[in-house]
């Protein structure tokens, strides 16, 4: 089996890279490895957010023809009881920025047209293989191109969309994946706390992925 595993930033994909060989399409780096029996191919885009994090897992299923595709990734809490450096799965991603509601009458901020739900769900299988070898609850994540600092906004995200931590990529994944039926799993450490923002992202960011390779090590030897 081939895993595409995607991350935002390259500090996120340090534990997984090492010395892997590296090679470029266009401005993204790639980088090969195995994970236990497995081979892997890592992107890193040349930037953040929703369109390059979608550019991203295209290229992987496109140009590498992976089997299914895994994200690791930090994030912000969105509540007081979403604890700094805690580790979670993704259940579902809601796209809040997405809004056709002034044109698309019954439709209503986050709603695609083209999916049952706001909430668009990661894939179950995959969801309940990270669950029998790893202990993470899995939980909701609200995905836009903006860094949320505000607790105000976050709380608002939280109250509107059911979503307890937030990102700048998750949507731009999922979806693809889903455009594509190549199946998804996301795991999620949050750096900074509601009302930590930035301060403790910059702090958090090396902790916060620490233990991405052996979670990976873990979920796809139950493969």
């Amino acid at each position: 089996m081939k895993i595409g595993i995607f991350t935002a930033m390259e500090s996120e994909a340090r534990t997984f890279i090492g010395n892997a060989p590296k090679t470029t399409i266009g401005m993204f780096s790639f980088y090969t490895f195995n994970l236990g029996r497995h081979q892997a191919v890592l992107c890193c885009p040349p930037n953040v957010g929703e369109i390059a994090a979608a550019s991203a897992t295209q290229l992987l299923i496109t140009h590498f023809s992976v089997d299914l595709v895994l994200n690791f990734g930090i994030v912000g809490a969105l509540t007081a009881e979403m604890s700094v450096l805690s580790t979670v799965l993704v259940e579902s991603v809601v796209h809040y920025q997405m809004d056709t509601s002034p044109i698309d009458k019954g439709f209503v901020p986050g709603q695609y047209i083209c999916f049952d739900s706001i909430a668009v769900p990661c894939d179950e299988k995959l969801l309940n293989i990270a669950k029998s070898v790893v202990d993470l609850p899995a939980v909701r994540i609200a995905s836009a191109d903006r860094f949320v600092a505000q607790a105000e906004e976050k709380t608002a995200l939280n109250a509107n969309f059911g979503a307890t931590i937030c990102d700048m990529e998750s949507a731009g994944i999922l979806f693809t994946c889903k455009f594509n039926n190549v199946p998804c799993l996301m795991v999620k450490c949050i750096s900074d706390s509601l009302f930590g923002a930035e301060t403790e992202y910059s702090v958090n960011i090396g902790k916060s992925t620490a233990n991405f390779f052996d979670l990976a090590t873990k979920i796809v030897e139950a493969l």
